[in-house]
């Protein structure tokens, strides 16, 4: 069934080539002003000196390992970029790089907040012609604060849900997606959102997020495994944070290294299935998010064998589940065949 979706992604309409490139910057370049041709500038840790350009994204995460200051997301065609209320927009005709703030004032109803927020980026992506979310990430002050359902991020998945479910049929058009915590407060949320739909792929090792039991709050998480996007110069599989969760039940509760190494196995299940793995995917780029910045020295020399030399981005963030130490995102991507 997967292989069916891949290919009707890819031979629907011609998909132009990827119109983005993404790649580390200093604290200096990132403070810098921004060329015309820039569709984001991700600035990890400390926020940009200055913050005026809707461009910038500040991720309040501190950066433990590589990627300099954060990243340049720059583009390959004409930019337009602005400001519209709490949204923070660039797009290039293909795509579209956006930003939504709350401060942490506005989430004493954190569930009201996120929906708010999200029915807003619903519609604004809608209007402006870039109404499919391609991928998302979700920055959440103080995740794990509060019991049981009561829980911060148990609430944000109450509000996210209530603005996605708005569409007939959202579960099967959910994108990649990742949730993490902050020492301080608020929420912020960066998406990219494109023209045409990518393809959900969820993990055959993994209970689909949005299907979770209610032991895991009042609503599942909204978020796809992983989206697919067939570029005609070469697809890819943008994929959301894995954590060492096997079926729907955390593995290895509070051991960083079994934890690693059972997300690292998740990955791989996640590309071994024949849909992809004849396809040939190869990692473009790693993020990990680590809750303990001490248990980073004994993991990088397992990061080195398992994730080889490909990129690889360390954060210092909470992870959804207490339980969870780390969790990992990827993007892969599949070399395009060259024609004589």
């Amino acid at each position: 069934m997967i292989a069916t979706g891949l290919e009707s992604a890819q031979s629907a309409l011609a998909w132009p080539p990827c119109p983005y490139r993404v790649r580390g910057a200093s604290p200096d370049e990132l403070s810098a002003p921004l060329p015309p041709s820039v569709l984001g500038a991700v600035a990890y840790g400390e926020p940009p000196c200055s913050p005026s350009d809707p461009r910038r994204v500040h991720v309040p995460l501190p950066l433990l390992h590589g990627r300099r200051g954060g990243e340049i997301w720059e583009s390959l065609l004409p930019v337009v970029h602005g400001r519209e209320g709490i949204v923070g927009y660039a797009e290039n005709g293909t795509v579209m790089l956006l930003s939504l703030s709350l401060p942490e004032a506005d989430l004493g109803n954190t569930e009201g907040a996120a929906e708010r927020l999200y029915r807003e980026l619903l519609r604004f992506t809608a209007t402006k012609g870039y109404p499919h979310l391609l991928r998302v990430w979700n920055f959440l002050g103080q995740i794990n604060q509060g019991d049981g359902d009561d829980e911060r991020y148990r609430r944000f998945c109450v509000g996210r849900h209530r603005a996605l479910s708005a569409a007939s049929n959202f579960e099967r058009r959910l994108s990649a997606a990742t949730a993490i915590g902050t020492a301080g407060g608020g929420l912020s949320v960066m998406v990219l959102a494109g023209r045409r739909p990518g393809r959900q792929i969820e993990n055959p090792r993994q209970l689909s997020a949005y299907r979770y039991p209610r032991t895991y709050g009042e609503r599942s998480p909204s978020f796809a495994r992983a989206t697919y996007v067939p570029w005609a110069d070469g697809s890819q599989l943008l994929v959301s944070g894995t954590a060492s969760i096997v079926g729907h039940a955390t593995a290895h509760a509070g051991d960083a290294q079994a934890q690693l190494r059972q997300t690292a196995a998740n990955l791989q299940a996640l590309l071994a299935q024949p849909s992809l793995a004849r396809r040939g995917f190869l990692p473009e780029q790693y993020t990990l998010y680590l809750r303990h910045e001490e248990d980073l020295i004994t993991l990088l020399p397992l990061l080195d064998r398992m994730f080889g030399n490909a990129p690889l981005l360390v954060l210092k963030g909470d992870i959804c589940r207490r339980e969870l130490m780390l969790e990992v995102e990827a993007i892969y991507r599949l070399p395009a065949i060259r024609r004589p």
